[in-house]
């Protein structure tokens, strides 16, 4: 019975210098300790000198928190085992944050936004022949009118090649609105924005002024998006 005695004191005198040594590398009050989620002053001091009851689950439940110990750690030490301090525990791998995905290189624009598109550029452009002492101003028109220019023809090439291509009608209001589309670039310095004009006028019938190779070139263009438009309604 006596042996028993002094094994217990023993197990509690070795526990609570465990507590009494973390909370002072901690360099924690025990009013500190039950700040931070562990017992009560009284709980601590009896843990700490051995005396007293045994530490009840939750007193142990808390000093694990207090003393920033693994869950378990306290009722280990009691156990005659070792705590876990927090800092030792190897924190979780950190997920890689998906990485950032930009949207589609393209993307539809319905016919009125692209008339809507087309009044600002139209008074910008007055404006810059108002004010030419503005030479910023004629700059950034010039910026604008290209790339309205880029989307219009866009818009007139799928335009075109769905009603037909080459072989479809020739609609008068078509050329009134766009016609400059449907011209030869005075000064393409831009080898693609030539590429798409010269198939914007194979598309409208305007081959008189083209060679045999690149009529069939631009028939082959047709041709393969035509299908590729086909198989897309179907699958819809």
């Amino acid at each position: 019975m006596v042996a028993n005695i002094r094994s217990d004191e023993n197990i509690r005198t070795r526990f609570g210098d465990y507590v009494h040594r973390r909370r002072r590398a901690l360099g924690l009050t025990q009013d500190e300790v039950t700040a931070a989620g562990g017992p009560s002053d009284a709980a601590q001091t009896r843990a700490e000198n051995g005396t007293g009851p045994a530490p009840s689950a939750e007193t142990l439940r808390k000093l694990d928190l207090g003393l920033r110990w693994e869950p378990g750690s306290a009722a280990r030490t009691l156990a005659g085992g070792e705590p876990t301090p927090i800092e030792d525990v190897a924190p979780p791998p950190r997920r890689r944050a998906p990485e950032l995905q930009l949207g589609p290189r393209q993307i539809p624009l319905d016919l009125e936004t692209l008339v809507d598109l087309l009044g600002p550029q139209g008074r910008l452009s007055r404006l810059a022949l108002e004010h030419p002492e503005i030479g910023a101003l004629a700059e950034i028109s010039a910026d604008l009118d290209d790339v309205v220019g880029s989307i219009t023809g866009a818009y007139v090439t799928r335009l075109l090649e769905a009603n037909g291509g080459p072989e479809g009608p020739r609609q008068p209001l078509l050329e009134f609105a766009f016609g400059h589309l449907l011209e030869v670039p005075a000064a393409a310095n831009d080898p693609d924005e030539l590429e798409e004009a010269l198939y914007r006028r194979f598309l409208y019938g305007r081959t008189a002024d083209m060679d045999t190779h690149t009529r069939e070139r631009f028939r082959q263009r047709w041709e393969t998006n035509r299908q590729r438009w086909q198989r897309s309604e179907e699958s819809a």
